[in-house]
């Protein structure tokens, strides 16, 4: 069985994978801190920007309003509350701030051996940092990307790179290439270096599951993940939207390769949020607080935060009450064979 979490995070990623080998992956972070606040964080906490991520609504016309964006989740308390003590890998899949605040905190409460990162060369001017962010993270990601934090092994991976570990995690990486990372850096769009990952547990009977994360990534990476791994993609059971789900004026025509059976969008702001553009089932963070996917190998069972979304989503489709799992801390929503 394999346990992954979608965490509602302001308009950031957090994604957790609790693989059945015992390791956990986390994928990105943000909202995240521990008990100790700096001056810094005391103002970032603080701040206007970060109160208005936490207050503009998130909801696609004609859709209920659940107010789940009012109270997100620290990826902090809640690793911590499933008892784990070791992330086994960090995979930060590009250099945005929304995808790294907080990860100096994590990399403080948490023992972190290795840390995926791309071979970017982003920039941030220290001195007029803002935007609701905390510059110490950013600093202590300059420490991990240049290898000077020793805490940790650093990995640059990159398509089709391969190991064991991962190999028996299920994890794939399908993005992004050297040459994808040259041209994000040649451009400063670094959205185009974000890492794409194909998770794939198996099934019983033979064949796997297809749940693709898909980071921030825009047209010239999906151009490339079609032509390499049309097969491996078509078809998917999950997809965790690129760049949250925002409309940013991108080509959809991947989503008719992908075909997901379930789409999970985070917390773009409803003027951003490409809501319709993705096929049914769609969930965001919004309506459902946290999700949680229960993977096994006769079914992807959902389950979500809030109960009000649950009940109203069943009710819908004619079904029972959701029933609350006290193992997930999460109602019943759906589930996938």
């Amino acid at each position: 069985m394999e346990i992954i979490h979608f965490l509602n995070v302001l308009e950031g990623d957090c994604n957790i994978i609790q693989h059945n080998s015992g390791r956990t992956t986390v994928i990105d972070v943000s909202n995240a801190y521990n008990l100790v606040d700096t001056p810094e964080e005391k103002a970032v906490k603080a701040s206007k920007e970060r109160e208005e991520r936490r207050t503009r609504t998130s909801v696609p016309s004609g859709k209920t309003n659940y107010y789940q964006k009012l109270s997100p989740d620290n990826p902090v308390d809640y690793i911590k509350g499933l008892g784990v003590k070791q992330i086994w890998r960090f995979i930060v899949t590009h250099p945005d701030m929304d995808h790294l605040d907080g990860i100096r905190d994590l990399y403080q409460e948490f023992s972190i051996p290795n840390t995926w990162d791309t071979d970017n060369d982003k920039y941030c001017d220290e001195n007029g940092f803002g935007g609701g962010y905390n510059k110490e993270d950013w600093k202590f990601y300059q420490e991990v990307r240049h290898g000077r934090y020793s805490a940790t092994r650093r990995l640059s991976l990159l398509a089709n790179h391969q190991a064991d570990f991962w190999n028996q995690d299920n994890v794939k990486i399908l993005c992004p290439t050297a040459a994808l990372v040259k041209e994000a850096n040649d451009k400063k769009d670094y959205n185009e270096s974000s890492y794409v990952l194909l998770f794939t547990p198996p099934k019983a009977g033979g064949g796997h599951w297809k749940i693709l994360f898909a980071g921030d990534t825009h047209d010239a990476a999906w151009d490339y993940i079609l032509t390499t791994y049309q097969t491996e993609v078509s078809n998917v059971d999950v997809l965790f939207a690129p760049h949250h789900g925002r409309d940013s004026g991108r080509n959809y025509d991947f989503l008719k390769t992908l075909k997901p059976r379930l789409t999970l969008l985070g917390n773009a702001s409803s003027k951003h949020l490409a809501y319709t553009s993705y096929p049914k089932v769609r969930i965001t963070n919004n309506q459902a607080g946290f999700v949680v996917l229960k993977v096994t190998d006769s079914g992807i069972e959902v389950y979500v935060k809030h109960y009000d979304f649950a009940r109203d989503f069943r009710h819908k489709r004619g079904w029972s009450v959701p029933v609350f799992y006290n193992t997930l801390n999460a109602w019943h929503l759906i589930t996938f064979r």
